[in-house]
């Protein structure tokens, strides 16, 4: 409830001003990106579950939204070259949709405490929220190159790095606990 509780006393300029460099972040993490099939690997994932961690629940989402109405836009803040209404209909598409429902999996754990200090807690804060984004782009992915290619491409490729990234944004969450509680 500390998230929820910091969250409510911010002073409104502090909040926009966490929202516009969570939404950098974002941005910054899709251009971390390396070709490894029709979805490239990038920090995006590991973006969302800290940004959603970070900011809890509702500023979290806010921010992912907002990051995704750049890009649906037409602003090149993905990873690939799609953007605007393409981005919605490429093989990407299902990763990026489940982005805010993923920092939503990582505020509400993080606002019951799974993040901080509490380092298995945050671990799995961090790792639910990326393999969910693999799962459901999987998902997505798997309607234009069925299951099981979908899975061998899309799925097993990244949860060694979702489980990378879940490990870095564990290390990032405890480091700012311990610099928050000084």
């Amino acid at each position: 409830m500390k998230v929820l509780a910091q969250n409510r006393t911010r002073p409104l300029i502090k909040r926009q001003l966490l929202s516009v460099a969570a939404v950098a972040l974002l941005i910054a993490a899709s251009k971390v990106s390396f070709a490894i099939g029709p979805v490239p690997l990038t920090m995006q994932t590991f973006a969302v579950a800290v940004v959603g961690a970070w900011l809890g629940t509702r500023q979290g989402v806010a921010a992912v939204v907002a990051y995704l109405a750049l890009g649906f836009a037409g602003l090149p803040v993905f990873a690939t070259p799609l953007c605007g209404p393409a981005a919605l209909m490429g093989p990407t598409a299902g990763y990026l949709v489940s982005f805010p429902m993923a920092a939503a999996i990582s505020g509400l754990l993080a606002e019951r405490g799974w993040t901080g200090k509490r380092i298995f807690a945050s671990f799995i804060n961090q790792y639910a929220s990326n393999i969910f984004i693999v799962f459901f782009g999987t998902i997505w992915l798997s309607a234009t190159l069925g299951v099981e290619k979908a899975v061998m491409v899309g799925f097993v490729p990244f949860v060694i790095g979702a489980l990378l990234k879940a490990i870095l944004g564990t290390a990032v969450l405890y480091a700012k606990a311990l610099s928050s509680r000084k």
